[in-house]
């Protein structure tokens, strides 16, 4: 399993280049944070993570769609399956180095913001630049916790196309398709209440828990059940979808 990780690393560093997301990622908020915003705004900055929250999204549906289909493409899937390994540990070591590379970008955001607001404290003092550390940092492991959904999403669909041109097309729609298709069950709810617990919805309103007593009420009284049941409904969605996305790819023709 750690030899197919490796590889993995080796494929992310060779043919997805993904450090080049993770350097945009970095510089993008010391640009936009230190010349762009202003104190007043800045620490709504900080949470957008100075605009590079987009990068780090577009980052993730871009890696996703291509660590499966290019082993298709290139045809290395081929002598890959020739060794010992067996595809779920293939499917499972893929599924690792995405996770790991878009937390890698995402720490570079981090990262940069942070830098972003030193050298901004340095030009123009430190007025308007408070950052709550508790809500800062737990708003970044909830996005990794609602972002595995959205890998779901991608792998399900770059498991069924052939061009990794269209599994990237259709990684980056999906980032916005998800959010759209949400808003379109959340409104549904109202003519089938049932309706309420569909993946999509359940996604989107954890993606705004923040941990309070407030919000886990409200999201107690929306849904009638207790937060932890929520949370368990999630991960059974989450567990459900990687699962038929591993079928197709324990399918799929080499």
């Amino acid at each position: 399993m750690l030899t197919l990780i490796k590889q993995e690393w080796m494929k992310a560093l060779k043919q997805n280049r993904f450090y080049v997301w993770a350097i945009i990622a970095f510089l993008m908020p010391i640009v936009t944070l230190v010349w762009f915003i202003p104190a007043e705004t800045q620490t709504i900055g900080y949470m957008a993570l100075g605009g590079a929250k987009i990068v780090v999204a577009i980052a993730g549906s871009v890696i996703a769609a291509l660590t499966f289909t290019q082993e298709f493409s290139y045809g290395t899937i081929r002598p890959l399956l020739s060794r010992q390994y067996s595809r779920f540990f293939i499917f499972l070591s893929k599924i690792i180095m995405i996770v790991c590379e878009y937390v890698i970008v995402l720490l570079s955001a981090i990262f940069g913001t942070l830098i972003g607001r030193f050298i901004f404290q340095m030009l123009n003092g430190k007025n308007g630049t408070e950052i709550d550390w508790q809500p800062f940092f737990f708003s970044q492991v909830m996005d990794v916790l609602m972002t595995l959904f959205f890998f779901a999403v991608v792998l399900l669909v770059a498991n069924m196309v052939k061009s990794s041109a269209a599994a990237v097309s259709l990684g980056i729609v999906m980032s916005v398709a998800t959010s759209i298709i949400a808003a379109l069950t959340t409104f549904l709810v109202q003519f089938f209440e049932p309706l309420k617990w569909n993946p999509f919805t359940v996604e989107s309103l954890l993606a705004n828990f923040d941990g309070t007593t407030a919000h886990n009420q409200a999201l107690e009284l929306y849904f009638g059940a207790n937060i932890s049941i929520i949370w368990v409904v999630y991960l059974l969605y989450l567990a459900a979808i990687y699962a038929l996305t591993f079928l197709i790819f324990q399918r799929r023709s080499v």
